[in-house]
């Protein structure tokens, strides 16, 4: 190795003239570590910048997803209200009554509710009740209108008597989206037909409202059944996303994420990058599209100006080696001469041997100097990059564990003291009610006794997934409030709702059959309290678990396997 080493600075480099290699030298250093360094700029910033839009397209897109979803409810909840009102009952009773006169009244009196309803809305283009034949309830209807409402009802699953949202041609080439909901009567909540509301996409456009993310990113809305954009904030009528998006979707849905970051090469060749969100109980999504060439574009435009840098850093070394080598190689012409003078015969005049000048002792420890000190740093940032990733990992198996009841999988304690504290000081401000239901496990130290531990937890576990299951929405809370109780926190709910949680919880654990001889009941039981309240600014949470604590312990008192409402005479 030696022998190459100096075969390669003492023969080769030495049939180089000093000041080309001054020059090749300047060039190689001035231009080599700025290339390098522009070159990991440009990739560490253009990774920056897609961490960065990817963090906040998805925090994006899962707000429109809830607003998307409120404007949903809120459609529902209306039409909820109208379906249940005695006026609606009355209409719907006389239709499928024997008498044809009344029969016939009320077919006209059904529309001129739905009229009178939804007439005044704008957004609102059609409302028709469709009979139990899935025949629309109105006489002056269209039949080729009729028939395409038929034919679009008969499509709709069964969702367990939640409304079904899909988008529907209104005729002449217009797209709406229907909203279709079972209507039952009262009295012996028998079918009575179907409600279909169509609402135009504009009403839906509006969640877009003040939502850019540059890069001239596309945000729109997806049918994840038949990839049909439902709605999408730039001008233009609704169409079919890019396949390579639906197959990353697909791919996404499959492993049940209930949002996600992908990317795809659509049919223009071009690459991109999709924020998608689910909106909750259905199978639309909102995904933001953004081309990945102009996402890097700012970096390009650094990598450019590096680039231009470094041309102007070439010219200006190729000036500066010049003066100095000039500097050099005068005096070393001067040392040549004096040796042709030596050589001619005047032996009085001497020189150093060539080879050994200090110029190629400081090169050479310069290089060995330069080359230790970037292997240094390459290693200490290495080390660094990999202890920070090593640290963030921890930070998120730390988060995730400091929320989370390492037996059930719920929430714990700490997860639920926040929630509550958070859902009191958003009903307050929402004038919304707020109920807590505290679940305790019948005799449940017996049945350690008898069973064991290990079958006590898995009990434990068992009833933290039927609570979890019996939850109606996403902002419930089921948490593990310590040792066989649970709690569990519903937003926006009266007490009458909260009650009938309680009884179908108690119902559903019973319905498990979890033998357990040391209880009158036979089988795995469950008592409930009920805090229902209206909170005020005043309210805390130590009140509302009083409230559901009393509430459990009269459940007890009063023989288990039951639901109690509590309440609280001092007030809130």
């Amino acid at each position: 190795m030696r022998k190459r080493l100096d075969f390669l600075s003492m023969n080769f480099l030495r049939r180089i003239e000093i000041r080309y290699r001054l020059i090749n030298s300047f060039i190689l250093l001035s231009l080599l570590p700025l290339l390098v360094s522009g070159l990991i700029a440009y990739r560490e910033t253009s990774r920056a910048t897609q961490e960065k839009v990817e963090v906040y397209s998805v925090q994006v897109v899962r707000q429109i997803s809830q607003n998307l979803l409120l404007r949903m409810e809120r459609i529902e909840e209306d039409s909820e209200e109208l379906l249940l009102s005695e006026r609606m009952q009355s209409l719907l009773s006389d239709y499928y009554g024997t008498d044809e006169v009344a029969s016939a009244a009320a077919r006209s009196g059904v529309s001129r509710m739905l009229l009178d309803t939804y007439g005044s809305i704008p957004y609102v283009s059609q409302k028709y009740v469709l009979d139990r034949n899935r025949q629309v309830i109105d006489p002056q209807i269209f039949a080729s209108l009729a028939s395409s409402i038929t034919r679009l009802a008969e499509e709709i699953p069964d969702l367990g008597g939640r409304p079904w949202w899909t988008l529907y041609n209104a005729g002449h080439g217009q797209k709406s989206l229907a909203m279709l909901r079972e209507i039952r009567l009262t009295g012996n909540n028998r079918s009575a037909g179907l409600l279909l509301i169509g609402v135009q996409p504009s009403h839906f456009f509006q969640v877009f409202g003040g939502v850019d993310l540059g890069y001239d990113s596309n945000m729109f809305i997806v049918d994840a059944n038949d990839g049909e954009i439902v709605v999408q904030n730039r001008q233009g009528g609704a169409g079919q996303a890019d396949p390579a998006l639906m197959q990353g979707i697909a791919a996404s849905l499959a492993q049940k994420r209930d949002s996600d970051f992908i990317s795809y090469t659509a049919r223009d060749k071009q690459a991109y990058y999709a924020a998608v969100a689910r909106v909750p109980h259905t199978s639309w999504l909102v995904v933001n599209a953004t081309p990945s060439d102009r996402l890097n574009a700012d970096t390009r435009s650094v990598r450019n100006k590096i680039l231009g840098i470094g041309l102007l850093c070439f010219l200006v070394s190729l000036l500066l080696s010049y003066l100095i080598s000039r500097s050099i190689s005068l005096p070393l012409k001067r040392l040549i001469a004096v040796m042709r003078e030596t050589e001619a015969g005047n032996s009085q005049m001497r020189a150093e041997q060539v080879g050994t000048d200090e110029i190629a002792v400081l090169s050479r420890k310069f290089n060995q100097m330069a080359s230790k000190v970037h292997q240094n740093k390459e290693q200490l940032e290495d080390q660094v990059a990999m202890r920070t990733r090593e640290l963030e990992r921890a930070n998120r198996k730390l988060e995730a564990l400091s929320a989370t009841d390492g037996l059930t999988g719920v929430a714990n304690r700490r997860r639920f003291d926040e929630a509550l504290a958070n859902e009191l000081r958003r009903s307050a401000r929402s004038a919304k009610p707020l109920a807590l239901l505290m679940l305790d496990v019948d005799y449940f130290k017996k049945y350690n006794d008898r069973y064991g531990h290990q079958a006590g937890d898995e009990c434990l576990r068992v009833i933290a997934r039927v609570l979890q299951n019996s939850s109606r929405r996403a902002t419930d809370l089921v948490a593990r409030y310590g040792g066989e109780e649970f709690v569990i926190i519903v937003a926006e709910s009266e007490a009458g709702s909260a009650i009938q949680l309680g009884e179908n919880i108690c119902d559903a654990i019973l319905a498990l059959k979890i033998p357990h001889a040391d209880s009158p009941f036979g089988y795995i039981t469950a008592s409930v309290g009920v805090a229902a309240l209206q909170p005020d600014d005043q309210s805390t949470p130590d009140r509302v678990l009083r409230i559901a604590d009393q509430a459990l312990y009269h459940a007890k008192y009063q023989g288990r396997n039951r639901v109690v409402l509590g309440s609280d005479y001092t007030g809130l």
